[in-house]
């Protein structure tokens, strides 16, 4: 009786494996026309250990199988990685098929699964608007000094742009189970009404939620709210290239714009030329720039290079952070270029005013 209830147990054990690593086997059956012998590869996750498989085709038609610990977003490449000729999707256990054309990658299927189930819908939506939206920048680029006609394409861009967000928006109202629905969240919130941002994360499963994932979200929903217009701006303080601590409130008195930025942000600092033009025509009627930088300590000198290149002649601060930068978490702040209006009292007039946007602004405060 002994030895039967040991073999049962060790039976119940040996079952209970086999199940725990069925639930994270993957298969992967591919069929893309034109892919003729080429190469196919696939870099996998393994506990922030990245493994490059690769299969060789025969007929366009390839085959992975192993496991994955949990739900990873990745990407099929054609060819060798660098090429950067990919379909992208989500590996999970199951059985995923992907059929396709080479010459249409955008729209590719991918299915047996459910979150690439909802992938593909989403593709089919979407690929469409991707491809106007990069014609219409295409053309935009090409124009040269043609103004209106830039104009009037920008308008385009940015109205096929909302039609993207909408989409987006709808998805993550009808999934909110959805790992799409998390990753439209984190990309999306930063332009979201607060409203929206709140009802939209509260609809989503208390497990998300309650993951780190879903607590670093709800930090920045906090953020929000924290510096909405009209709000009083938060006080902190932080320390200059020559290692002074300033405080946003040393400034009282002024209208400060609080702007957020990095060395290497492009965009950034293509707005300093026209930051100067504003700074120098309102510097004498009570108004000031302090600039919050991003950057990380090993990065310090490459900050402190782009201050003097760039001109920079207004306060500068940074906490030169390993990737915190407590400030930036504070305002909520994500991505860079970013930026708040502060009257003399301390409250936020308005965010991320472009400059023609601040100066006119400026000029009726100061007039």
């Amino acid at each position: 009786m002994m030895m039967k209830t040991i073999f049962n147990a060790l039976a119940g054990v040996l079952l209970l494996g086999c199940s725990a690593n069925a639930q994270k086997q993957y298969e992967i059956s591919g069929s893309i026309e034109g892919l003729k012998n080429t190469n196919v590869y696939l870099i996998v996750n393994n506990n922030r250990t990245f493994d490059t498989l690769f299969a060789k085709p025969v007929d366009g038609k390839f085959k992975f199988a192993g496991e994955t610990e949990k739900r990873q977003r990745t990407s099929l490449y054609i060819g060798e990685p660098r090429l950067r000729q990919e379909v992208s999707f989500f590996l999970e256990p199951g059985k995923i098929k992907i059929h396709g054309n080479i010459d249409s990658l955008n729209y590719v299927s991918i299915t047996g699964t459910l979150t690439n189930n909802e992938l593909t819908e989403t593709q089919r939506t979407l690929a469409p608007i991707y491809e106007r939206r990069s014609a219409l920048i295409k053309k935009m680029r090409s124009l040269g000094g043609d103004e209106a006609e830039v104009a009037k394409l920008q308008r385009q861009i940015s109205k096929q742009s909302d039609s993207v967000d909408a989409y987006k928006i709808r998805f993550m109202e009808t999934h909110p189970g959805s790992e799409l629905s998390y990753g439209y969240l984190y990309v999306l919130q930063d332009g979201l009404p607060t409203a929206a941002f709140e009802r939209i994360y509260n609809s989503f499963p208390t497990e998300w939620r309650d993951s780190a994932e879903g607590k670093r979200m709800y930090a920045k929903l906090q953020a929000k709210k924290l510096v909405a217009v009209g709000n009083k701006a938060p006080d902190f303080t932080s320390t200059t290239p020559d290692g002074a601590r300033i405080k946003l409130s040393d400034f009282k008195g002024k209208y400060v714009l609080l702007e957020f930025w990095a060395h290497w942000c492009v965009p950034c600092r293509a707005q300093h030329p026209h930051l100067k033009e504003v700074y120098n025509k309102f510097k004498d009627k009570g108004f000031t720039i302090l600039q919050y930088s991003v950057d990380t300590k090993k990065d310090e000198q490459k900050w402190k290079d782009a201050i003097k290149q760039d001109g920079l002649v207004w306060p500068q601060t940074s906490d030169l952070s390993n990737g915190q930068a407590p400030v930036a978490a504070l305002y909520g702040v994500q991505p860079i270029p970013d930026s708040f209006l502060i009257s003399p009292d301390g409250t936020i007039l308005g965010r991320r005013l472009n400059p023609k946007e601040l100066e006119k602004q400026l000029e009726k405060l100061l007039r």
